[in-house]
């Protein structure tokens, strides 16, 4: 009797082990997915513009300073981050996936936006994020 007992718990707890590493195989998938995403880009496509993409797509029209905020980074570097994902890109092609235009509530402020480039390249994040989410 003890060792039917004994079994039944191994069961379970092998069941809950193969559940637990579907669903990590399943995240692992899902995070693969967004980073072959963007390795489409570019093949050594940062982190840091992942991120700063990402931010930029939550709120249009933010400014430099603001996204510098959210970052918790330096003026100077989310600047050069932007020029990248823009068209100024120092070292390299630009990506074309945000363009800076006047705010036009404050002619000294510049408002980032997303190009058509960057919302499709988010569309493709979004698809395997969903595909692996199903």
């Amino acid at each position: 009797m003890v060792v039917k007992q004994k079994s039944k718990v191994l069961a379970v707890a092998d069941a809950a082990s193969v559940a637990q590493d579907n669903e990590y195989t399943a995240a692992n998938n899902t995070f693969l997915n967004v980073l072959e995403t963007l390795r489409k880009v570019d093949s050594e496509f940062p982190l840091q513009y992942s991120i700063c993409l990402a931010q930029i797509s939550m709120q249009e029209g933010m400014s430099l300073t603001e996204l510098a905020n959210k970052m918790d980074l330096g003026l100077s570097t989310v600047s050069r981050i932007v020029g990248a994902l823009s068209k100024y890109r120092q070292n390299g092609n630009p990506y074309g996936l945000i363009e800076l235009k006047i705010s036009p509530e404050e002619r000294r402020k510049k408002a980032i936006f997303l190009t058509d480039k960057g919302r499709d390249v988010l569309a493709q994040i979004y698809k395997a994020l969903e595909s692996n989410a199903n």
